[in-house]
């Protein structure tokens, strides 16, 4: 059947993730020494990343949802300083601010816009992630149908219901579909399970995982992507 859409990961796919990431943690911890001191004095940005962490373990619901765990942590941090309810509540919402601000201040790959824009013009583009980084916010937007996230299909990539929930929303069948992401997991073993053809965006040159089932096709570069799509 003919290709309608092609799925992309974000983060690792269109730009480096752990220094934005990075980043954003150490503005953050900059803003708590200057605002909220009591923070940054008892916590350091290691310190306040395993909370975080330990955080999504003890609460299974929302683990998924990486708005929905921020936003938590920052209450977590907010009782822990004994914050009135006013203070609370305003120091949640200045936190997700400036963390919003920062984690959609991405670095893209040189091969990104160029690519993007050639495709848009024959396929509909959608965006599927784990995370929360935001395509509109961030200026990619126009080139994207829609942004399809764990937090919408109440689980991560690989789980099956991720691709399975976005086929059945937007009315698509798998063989119409390609996604292309950089997690031999998350991306190409998740399409894989809902039947999905998958590429590989192996920017690293990583060997594949011997025990997952090979991708569709592997690529090093997004600019190949083009070329090899109009061959299907």
């Amino acid at each position: 059947m003919t290709i309608k859409l092609l799925t992309f990961d974000l983060d690792d796919t269109l730009w480096p993730c752990m220094i934005t990431i990075m980043r954003t943690e150490e503005r953050l911890h900059q803003w708590f020494i200057k605002h909220h001191p009591g923070i940054s004095s008892q916590y350091s940005i290691k310190q306040l990343r395993k909370k975080r962490q330990q955080l999504a373990k003890t609460h299974q619901h929302i683990a998924h949802d990486l708005t929905a765990l921020r936003k938590k942590s920052f209450l977590e941090l907010a009782i822990e300083m004994n914050y009135s309810p006013e203070k609370e509540q305003q120091f949640i919402q200045d936190a997700f601010e400036l963390y919003v601000l920062e984690r959609n201040k991405v670095s893209l790959y040189d091969d990104v816009i160029p690519t993007l824009e050639i495709l848009n013009r024959d396929y509909l583009l959608g965006a599927v992630t784990n995370g929360n980084a935001d395509i509109y916010k961030i200026g990619l937007g126009h080139l994207f149908e829609f942004s399809w996230s764990a937090a919408d299909a109440g689980q991560q990539k690989p789980h099956p219901v991720v691709f399975d929930s976005l086929m059945n929303k937007y009315n698509l069948q798998a063989n119409e579909i390609i996604h292309i992401g950089d997690d031999p997991i998350s991306d190409i073993k998740g399409a894989q399970q809902s039947g999905i053809r998958a590429i590989w965006l192996n920017r690293n040159n990583l060997p594949w995982p011997k025990e997952l089932n090979s991708p569709f096709i592997e690529i090093n570069q997004l600019n190949q992507l083009p070329a090899i799509i109009k061959r299907l």
